[in-house]
């Protein structure tokens, strides 16, 4: 697509949803809301989302009603999230609802609870005694406000694992006065896997397992016009060298691209994981990074959910410049914040391998100057705490708490101050 084309459509649908945003907001102020908690995630196995509708249907004292472009791939996606968190009824309490169907947009006007991962209907600001509250998919390094991705959120609460990294995203956005909560739900599925997630992947569950998960470059599906950011990893010298400096460390390094990638990671002669692998094993992939010895990684945002782990982490970024001028990162900066978990060289992804061979923490000290500089909160509970989040913000800004009850953390916090 030309420039001039894509100036033209980024414009048409910024005017679209302007009209529909509009539009839902006029039908809030005359509908009146119901106890009704809407979740929906894309894709349908979004496991924000998921865990989300799993916890909501615990603590709900409404319905709740998970969003899905396929409702039997969704129901399917949540009964494995349900079961991996030993949650099984509170599965049978959400009802999966197709997003084309009249009716699911009827729901979104009169939900008192809105939680989504990558907007919904426009994602208009609610009316009224509403809280819409934005998941997201992982705050990471990444900014959000890229030319050709023209995304405006208007729910009043962010899920975020970094309150840095997570104020950059709301503003991104264009969250204005954004209540931030914990985040992200699907970290509650890290450690639930089974004990043999590599040998039911087709792995060898002998050798330690590091889980490169980068960022895409080059997405034709991504947006309403595609992607092309920073410059391929293929094409970087070191790229060819990580399999054979692996196996020689006794590891074994295996690729999960973004699902948008296009880019082909075989070439470089590595295990390359999709989507559909991971689900034929009947695992999640949260649960496969769970099983990970180690992550490499970039400007993706799941290193910061592997963090939880505690297993060491190491980015690859030659693209560094070429990346920033493109689509540009959060302040403050990835090359400022995380210098000294940047592999650069051949001696630096041995040492990386090494370690997650040896069960030691690579790079101990950049790691923790990291946490510090970004204020992470690696702790576990993620989806009851930003649960508690939200009720709190329901409260403070509606005087209502969307018929969520508090956590037992919460209430024995309360009864401890009482």
């Amino acid at each position: 697509m030309s420039t001039r084309r894509r100036a033209l459509h980024l414009r048409w649908l910024a005017a679209r949803r302007a009209v529909a945003t509009a539009a839902w907001r006029v039908l809030m102020r005359i509908v009146p809301t119901a106890p009704v908690a809407l979740v929906a995630g894309l894709p349908d196995t979004e496991e924000n989302s998921l865990v989300t509708a799993v916890r909501v249907a615990q603590r709900s004292r409404g319905s709740v009603v998970l969003v899905a472009g396929d409702p039997a791939r969704g129901r399917a996606a949540l009964d494995r999230v349900a079961t991996a968190l030993g949650a099984e009824p509170a599965a049978t309490r959400v009802r999966v609802v197709a997003k084309r169907a009249p009716r699911t947009a009827w729901l979104f006007v009169r939900a008192e609870l809105v939680l989504y991962t990558h907007g919904l209907f426009d994602s208009p600001r609610p009316v009224g005694r509403r809280l819409h509250v934005n998941l997201w998919h992982g705050t990471g390094p990444k900014w959000s406000g890229n030319a050709n991705v023209s995304q405006r959120i208007g729910a009043q609460v962010l899920s975020t694992a970094s309150p840095i990294w997570g104020s950059a995203t709301a503003r991104a956005l264009s969250m204005r006065d954004a209540t931030l909560v914990p985040g992200n739900a699907r970290q509650d599925l890290l450690g639930t896997g089974p004990r043999d997630v590599a040998g039911l992947l087709g792995l060898d569950p002998g050798r330690p397992l590091v889980l490169w998960m980068p960022t895409f470059r080059r997405a034709e599906r991504a947006g309403s016009v595609g992607l092309s950011e920073g410059a391929d990893l293929a094409d970087d010298e070191l790229a060819g060298d990580l399999p054979s400096l692996a196996a020689a460390a006794g590891v074994q390094l295996v690729v999960k691209p973004h699902r948008s990638d296009s880019a082909r990671y075989e070439a470089l002669g590595l295990a390359v994981l999709d989507d559909a692998t991971i689900a034929a094993a009947g695992v999640t992939l949260t649960q496969v990074m769970g099983a990970a010895h180690g992550m490499l990684s970039d400007y993706s945002s799941a290193w910061v959910d592997f963090f939880a782990t505690g297993a060491p982490i190491a980015l690859y970024c030659p693209d560094l410049d070429a990346y920033v001028r493109d689509r540009g990162l959060n302040d403050p900066p990835l090359g400022q914040v995380a210098a000294g978990l940047m592999l650069r060289t051949g001696g630096d992804a041995q040492a990386f391998f090494a370690s997650v061979a040896e069960g030691a923490q690579y790079a101990p000290a950049a790691r923790d100057a990291l946490l510090h500089a970004l204020a992470m909160d690696i702790g576990p509970g993620r989806a009851d705490r930003m649960l508690d989040g939200v009720r709190d913000a329901a409260l403070a800004r509606l005087g209502t708490d969307v018929h969520l009850e508090p956590s037992a953390d919460a209430q024995d916090r309360q009864a401890t101050s009482s």
